[in-house]
């Protein structure tokens, strides 16, 4: 079992965070200071977000010790972690021993991550990622019922002594069972236009001559894109609610545009925008 400080420097996470006064030059060139503070990443002097006095920043030390001790008493190993946005987030993964498990005839693998913000737009927050294995489409969701997430003024062990509420698989097992009853559902074509028009925010009732005027050369691509991975995978799969869902994890996982930085993708998939699409299409699917 790796220690804390190995996690850390093999992560690229061995570095911390300090909270500073701000303040400004007042008319007489001196230090004015204000109600605030900023979090600032001390190796790159990077600010992360401004606070109040009351924020109590976590460092990253703090947060693997947790994850290895939340890892240890519930059965898990951590398999990476990694700085996403500069660092403004920090991504645990771990997996359970038995995290392979079969989606109609797709074999595919489940994790679990928790994500910690040094930014201030997330506190600690638990969720399951799963990759099929033959494509290595991914996607991810955060918890409902077992989400127990923790303010910054409060430490962050103390959330270990309440494990039962943080760490709870319920959420984790109707989802799947939700989408092994995806794998034996027929779906219609008409519902397959209807998620790419959702998805992609156009209307269908517009003429075609309309949607091309309306309709941006980068908007036209995305649907293109959109169908065709949707085509490839109800193809591959069967015309399954499951094959449709695939459709969209291989976009969001291999076309979507995703932010330009290192774990850019990572970032998306665990906490961004593939991970909205995601969910609303196994939302849309569920519903129609």
């Amino acid at each position: 079992m790796q220690t804390t400080q190995e996690i850390l420097e093999k992560h690229n996470l061995n570095w911390e965070v300090e909270k500073l006064p701000l303040y400004y030059k007042n008319e007489y060139d001196d230090n004015e200071y204000t109600d605030y503070y900023a979090i600032v990443r001390k190796d790159t002097r990077e600010v992360f977000t401004t606070c109040k006095e009351g924020y109590r920043p976590t460092q990253n030390e703090k947060i693997i010790k947790t994850m290895q001790e939340i890892a240890g008493n519930n059965n898990l190993h951590i398999t990476k972690a990694m700085p996403l946005h500069g660092g403004r987030k920090i991504m645990v993964q771990m997996k359970r021993p038995d995290n392979k498990f079969s989606i109609g005839k797709d074999e595919t693998e489940q994790y679990i991550y928790a994500i910690n913000g040094h930014d201030g737009t997330s506190s600690l927050r638990f969720g399951f990622m799963n990759e099929v294995m033959f494509c290595r489409n991914q996607f991810a969701w955060m918890t409902n019922n077992a989400l127990s997430a923790y303010r910054h003024t409060e430490s962050i062990q103390r959330k270990v002594e309440e494990l039962p509420k943080i760490i709870n698989f319920t959420d984790q097992e109707e989802k799947i069972f939700d989408l092994q009853q995806f794998s034996i559902e027929k779906i219609d074509p008409i519902i397959i236009n209807q998620l790419v028009d959702y998805l992609t925010n156009t209307d269908r009732e517009l003429t075609e001559d309309e949607r091309l005027e309306m309709l941006s050369t980068r908007k036209l691509n995305m649907r293109a894109n959109l169908m065709t991975c949707l085509h490839s995978e109800l193809h591959r799969i069967g015309g399954t609610k499951w094959g449709a869902f695939n459709g969209v994890t291989k976009f969001t996982t291999h076309f979507k545009s995703t932010p330009k930085r290192e774990f850019g993708l990572e970032e998306s998939i665990y906490s961004g925008s593939c991970m909205s699409w995601n969910n609303k299409a196994f939302n849309f699917l569920k519903e129609n």
